[in-house]
């Protein structure tokens, strides 16, 4: 699916889900998480592209896979804790949204502590000679 069809698909499912949520509400909520599977399916071939440009630049350079894979990671931990807040947040769970979205950054934190905590011990290391 191209950036057009997406964002044609995500208006008309907003038009849609608007008129649900005011006469049907009881379906709006699987209805909007339908559509969010929908969209993140048809993302998916692109976030294999991402991943092979990934693999070909650990290939090309001194850069660790596993830095590589903790930053994929902390971006999916941000992005996926984003939606869910977000989904909470349209169904008027706005204290729930703002605690899963702290609970997301602290998550994506602790995920990339290792890798700060390299770049950390080699910039010292640098520092030193």
């Amino acid at each position: 699916m191209t950036i057009t069809q997406i964002m044609l698909f995500a208006l008309i499912s907003v038009i849609i889900l608007t008129v649900l949520r005011k006469y049907v509400s009881q379906l709006s909520l699987v209805a909007e998480i339908a559509v969010i599977i929908i969209v993140i399916i048809s993302v998916i071939p692109e976030f294999k592209g991402l991943v092979n440009t990934f693999s070909n630049i650990t290939d090309m350079t001194s850069v660790s896979d596993d830095i590589l894979k903790t930053m994929l990671k902390a971006f999916s931990i941000l992005t996926v804790g984003g939606i869910v807040s977000d989904i909470c947040r349209d169904n008027g769970e706005n204290a729930v949204a703002g605690v899963l979205d702290t609970v997301v950054k602290i998550l994506a934190c602790a995920t990339a502590m290792p890798t700060f905590t390299a770049v950390l011990v080699t910039a010292l290391s640098l520092l030193e000679q």
